[in-house]
């Protein structure tokens, strides 16, 4: 896969994002790091990112790993 692709294919696994919406994220934010550092509302920024979507998005970055 070339670099773009594997940016496309992680962005698209983060919850409610899938494809369509892993192409406006990266447009905007340029960079998985510049995503990840990104606020709630700088999310929310983003079409059809809402603030329950760009909440479930700061999770899976900030939470803590939790083993069973």
């Amino acid at each position: 896969l070339t670099l773009k692709e594997q940016q496309e294919y992680l962005v698209s696994s983060l919850p409610g994002v899938g494809i369509t919406l892993s192409k406006p994220l990266l447009r905007r934010f340029k960079s998985i790091k510049n995503l990840v550092n990104a606020s709630v509302y700088e999310l929310q920024e983003v079409e059809k990112i809402g603030e329950i979507k760009a909440k479930q998005i700061k999770d899976v970055f900030e939470g803590e790993y939790e083993e069973s």
